[in-house]
């Protein structure tokens, strides 16, 4: 572990024992559970877990957090399968010495069920229907796109990529941009259900990070699921989920690309999707 993540980790502990502390939660035995973007903290006697602001990238602090605790609010209400955020006077989202924090239920993440995938599809129609009424208040997927494309196209923030890397990142962004005209429609989005936004329980699957939270094509979502779970989505354009499963890839690589040294996975992350999106985006 560096020094800067284990400096990151110590204060995303600290502020969370003592945000913890302030409300009267029982802190024994809390740890750092993840730290691929916001740091995750588990207290396990009290099974919540907080979401501690300490990503690099733009817009994930407070404004984001408060945001993403009002819809996890509101897909609990609306009984979308979510790990829901604590209660009130809990949830937050909590300041200590610069640091925001929101506190959320949870779950053990159990291994996925070998036939389960049809199950995920439903759970994410479901958090599609539950957002319906709010969709008008979400942001646009084509602007996150965009912020994408814009950190490929800045040397300080993507020093690894050369001129030819940027050029074609222009090309691909341009292509992404024609295929969302020609969707047209625009749905309530969860923006990243990949694996790692999934917690298997043995009630069924639950959605977890809202963040990225958007409007856009239906497509977008689905590009992130098996193909089993697609069958919940009959009005799918199957043509445009493959195509938009590249285009997944290019944005999580520019995600992961600014921020590398994170942590080992993100630089993985970073590795892998820059590979797919260059070998099926721009082949086609």
């Amino acid at each position: 572990m560096g020094n800067s993540e284990q400096i990151r980790r110590e204060r995303a502990l600290t502020a969370t024992r003592q945000v913890a502390l302030a409300v009267d939660l029982d802190v024994t035995e809390a740890r750092v559970i993840n730290d691929s973007n916001n740091t995750i903290v588990l207290l396990p006697a009290e099974r919540l877990v907080s979401k501690v602001s300490t990503s690099t990238l733009d817009g994930r602090g407070r404004d984001a957090l408060e945001r993403e605790l009002r819809l996890g609010q509101h897909l609990a209400r609306h009984g979308a399968a979510v790990a829901p955020p604590a209660g009130p006077g809990i949830a937050g989202p909590h300041e200590y010495r610069g640091v925001t924090l929101t506190f959320w239920c949870y779950y053990e993440n159990r291994p996925k069920p070998s036939d389960a995938d049809a199950e995920l599809g439903e759970a994410l129609r479901g958090f599609h229907a539950a957002l319906d009424d709010v969709v008008n208040a979400l942001p646009s997927l084509a602007q996150k796109v965009d912020r994408a494309a814009e950190l490929l196209q800045e040397p300080s923030a993507t020093p690894g990529f050369s001129a030819t890397d940027r050029r074609a990142a222009a090309r691909a962004h341009r292509q992404v941009c024609e295929l969302f005209d020609s969707l047209g429609s625009s749905t309530a989005l969860h923006g990243e259900p990949h694996e790692g936004n999934i917690i298997w329980t043995e009630s069924g699957p639950l959605l977890i990070d809202f963040e990225a939270t958007c409007a856009g094509p239906l497509e977008w979502d689905l590009a992130y699921l098996p193909n089993a779970a697609l069958t919940a989505f009959p009005d799918r354009d199957g043509e445009a989920v493959a195509k938009l499963r590249a285009a997944v890839s290019f944005c999580v690589a520019a995600w992961c690309c600014a921020q590398p040294t994170r942590a080992p996975e993100v630089a993985a992350a970073a590795t892998y999707h820059l590979d797919l999106w260059r070998r099926s985006w721009l082949a086609a």
